[in-house]
């Protein structure tokens, strides 16, 4: 993160010289009041020492152990040489602690571009050019976050971005274009002119069929009836030839017509 932690150490050294700096910020409507409270609080705060304080405290500690607690007593060079490796390891300590503490506070922003946008104003103010050459971590991941969203919306809905297999599937079933329908309603041949005559047909009951429904109800026997209403044996004989010439008419009829239509 480009973050000018010096800058805000040395134009923000009180609370009074944030607060001089920030409040026309704030009567200008470019940081809200939740910020400038936040700002003038945490920016003179005791976390700008703290690479020191802790620098300080480790060697400190690192003395007081070698010259007072270990035994045999540390000499003199292994004092040195403790003491300075302590100081570093505090300072790096507490320098993180700060950089962590700042990370915080620019998360804690309502509005980190006014933020921004005041520090630039802040620094034209004390004879900078305003160009503190910063983003917000923040302000980045919002703008990536965005740059995102609206190029996958326009790759997702611009009628540009659209291929032609999503364009079909949105089609419904009924209007959608079939490739394969001329193909399909035109026969190869004669057979399947006749096959599609034949299956167009299906549903239609020719006078055949309804004899031949006819004359089986009236050979089922009637459960109601008694045996003496049957029909003697020689009509039901009769009946049966008759009904056997009418389906070898409708036969010869039949084969008659599809060797026409097959001509």
């Amino acid at each position: 993160m480009s973050y000018p932690l010096h800058w805000l150490q040395a134009t923000f050294p009180s609370r009074s010289r944030a607060v001089e700096l920030l409040q026309p910020e704030l009567e200008k409507g470019v940081i809200t009041k939740h910020d400038f409270e936040l700002a003038t609080r945490f920016l003179p705060g005791g976390h700008r020492h703290w690479p020191t304080m802790y620098g300080i405290g480790a060697t400190g500690a690192t003395l007081g152990y070698g010259y007072s607690v270990a035994r045999p007593r540390w000499s003199h060079t292994k004092l040195t040489w403790c003491s300075g490796a302590a100081t570093i390891v505090g300072m790096v300590f507490g320098r993180v602690r700060q950089v962590l503490a700042h990370k915080q506070f620019t998360e804690a922003l309502e509005n980190p571009a006014g933020f921004m946008e005041a520090l630039c104003n802040v620094d034209r103010k004390i004879g900078g050019d305003g160009q503190l050459g910063f983003t917000l971590a923040r302000i980045r991941k919002d703008a990536a976050h965005l740059d995102t969203t609206t190029f996958g919306s326009s790759q997702e809905h611009g009628p540009e971005m659209v291929s032609e297999e999503n364009w079909k599937k949105s089609w419904p079933h009924s209007n959608a274009p079939d490739a394969a329908s001329p193909q399909a309603a035109q026969p190869k041949n004669r057979w399947e002119e006749i096959r599609a005559a034949n299956a167009r047909s299906a549903g239609y009951v020719s006078s055949w069929d309804t004899i031949r429904q006819r004359h089986e109800r009236n050979r089922l026997p009637d459960s109601t009836s008694s045996p003496t209403n049957d029909p003697p044996l020689s009509d039901r004989t009769a009946e049966q030839a008759k009904f056997d010439a009418i389906l070898e008419a409708e036969r010869r009829r039949g084969q008659s017509q599809d060797s026409r239509d097959f001509v």
